[in-house]
C-alpha cells in the first residue's frame, strides 16, 4: 500500500476522534526507569496519548505517525495543556525514524550521538523496524515495545494475522536489545506481548533482572 493510501486510511479511522487516548500502561508502569530520560521518540504513536505524558513530565518528546489528522490532535493537546511537543508525519515501512539532532529545541544529550533516551512502539508491527529499534537509542536506551500475539485471534478478528507475533517472539525480533521484562497476556480484553528491553553500554548504569511472565506466571531469571 502507497503511503497516500495508507495516510488516507488512518486519516479515516481518526475521523471521529477528537482527543487522544490514553498513555500506555507499558510506559506508565515502569516510569522509574525514566528517571534520567532526557528525550523520547514514540513511533506510529496516533494521537499521542503516550507522547503527550512523557512531554508532561519533562522529556523532550517526539511523535512519529502517518495520520496527519491524529498528529493535528496531538499538537492541539499539547498547546492546550501547554506542553511542547514534537510530531513528524512519516510512513514507517518506508520512512526512517527522524534524527534527533535535526529537530529544534532538542535537550542536550548525556550521551554521544544522536541516539534517544527512551523510545516506544505500541501496536505497530514492521519486523524491520522492530530489528532497528536499538539503534535509535543512546547507550542505555530504553525502549517499549507492544504487539497482539497470534492469540488475539481467538477473540478479535482484527488485527489480522500479518501483524500479529507468534508466542515468544518478539524479543528475538528487536535485535541488540537485552530485555528487562517480557510478558504475554490477556490485556484489556487483547492478547499482548510486552517487551521493556534496555540497549547495552551505558556506562555504571544497574543491571536489572528480567522478569517473565506467561499466560500471568511470573518468574524470575
Amino acid at each position: 500500500m502507497d503511503d497516500a493510501t495508507a495516510a488516507q486510511r488512518w486519516d479515516a479511522a481518526y475521523a471521529d476522534v477528537s482527543e487522544p487516548g490514553r498513555p500506555s500502561e507499558l510506559v506508565t508502569a515502569h516510569f522509574e526507569l525514566l528517571a534520567d530520560c532526557g528525550t523520547a521518540l514514540d513511533l506510529a504513536g496516533g494521537t499521542g496519548g503516550t507522547a503527550l505524558w512523557l512531554a508532561e513530565r519533562g522529556i523532550s518528546t517526539t511523535l512519529v505517525d502517518i495520520s496527519g489528522r491524529a498528529l493535528g490532535i496531538a499538537n492541539r493537546a499539547a498547546a492546550g495543556r501547554h506542553i511542547r511537543l514534537h510530531t513528524v508525519r512519516a510512513d514507517l515501512e518506508t520512512d526512517p525514524p527522524p534524527v534527533r539532532s535535526e529537530l529544534a529545541g532538542g535537550v542536550p544529550s548525556t550521551h554521544s550521538g544522536d541516539g534517544w533516551h527512551a523510545l516506544v512502539c505500541s501496536n505497530f508491527f514492521h519486523p524491520p523496524l522492530l530489528a532497528e529499534l536499538a539503534s535509535y537509542l543512546v547507550p542505555g536506551g530504553i525502549a517499549f515495545v507492544v504487539v497482539a500475539t497470534v492469540d488475539n485471534l481467538q477473540r478479535n478478528p482484527r488485527p489480522g494475522r500479518r501483524y500479529l507475533v507468534e508466542r515468544g517472539e518478539l524479543p528475538g525480533l528487536c535485535e541488540g536489545l537485552e530485555p528487562i521484562s517480557f510478558a504475554e497476556d490477556w490485556f484489556g480484553g487483547r492478547h499482548e506481548a510486552r517487551l521493556v528491553a534496555r540497549r547495552p553500554g551505558a556506562t555504571g548504569s544497574a543491571e536489572q533482572p528480567v522478569r517473565w511472565r506467561r499466560g500471568g506466571v511470573g518468574e524470575q531469571a
